[in-house]
Parts: C-alpha cells; sequence; structure tokens
C-alpha cells in the first residue's frame, strides 16, 4: 500500500511535469514518410540475413554479445542491489 502511494505520488508529479511542458507541433508528412520506408526497408530485408547466418544461432548469439559487451554495468549493479541486502553484508 505504501509502495502503491508513493507510485501514485510520482505518476501525479510526473503528470504535473509534463503538463507544463507546450505541445509539440506534429512532424511533416515527408519525414514521416521517409522514416516509415526506412525502417520498412530494415525489417524487410532481415530475412536475407538468414541466408548466411542461421536464425536459431542469431537468436542465442546476439543476447550472449549484449550480455558480454554490458557485463561491467550488470556487475556493478548485481552488486549494488546485494549491498542494499544488510544481512548478506558484501562489500
Amino acid at each position: 500500500m505504501i509502495l502503491a502511494n508513493l507510485f501514485n505520488i510520482l505518476l501525479s508529479s510526473i503528470e504535473v511535469v509534463l503538463s507544463l511542458l507546450p505541445n509539440l507541433p506534429s512532424l511533416p508528412d515527408n519525414l514521416l514518410t521517409g522514416a516509415y520506408s526506412f525502417i520498412d526497408l530494415i525489417f524487410d530485408n532481415v530475412g536475407l540475413l538468414g541466408l548466411f547466418i542461421p536464425i536459431p544461432t542469431i537468436k542465442v548469439v546476439v543476447p550472449l554479445v549484449l550480455l558480454i559487451v554490458n557485463f561491467d554495468k550488470i556487475y556493478k549493479f548485481t552488486l549494488w542491489v546485494l549491498n542494499k541486502i544488510p544481512k548478506l553484508d558484501i562489500d
């Protein structure tokens, strides 16, 4: 219940801050059309990657690469969480 109240206070404060910002104008149609066509081009041609590397291999390798690249951040976050538990006494 305390967490729910804190979350409601946080959400209401974010809504107040966002209500103070001016409304942004919409993007020009040419820019939106170009962005959508670029995204469609990328996602329509992802299947070509399957010709060179099998898709199951990509599904395994990409998360592993992301984990290895961000290992130091994950390690620091894990230690931070463990330090917040007083009974563990981890330094």
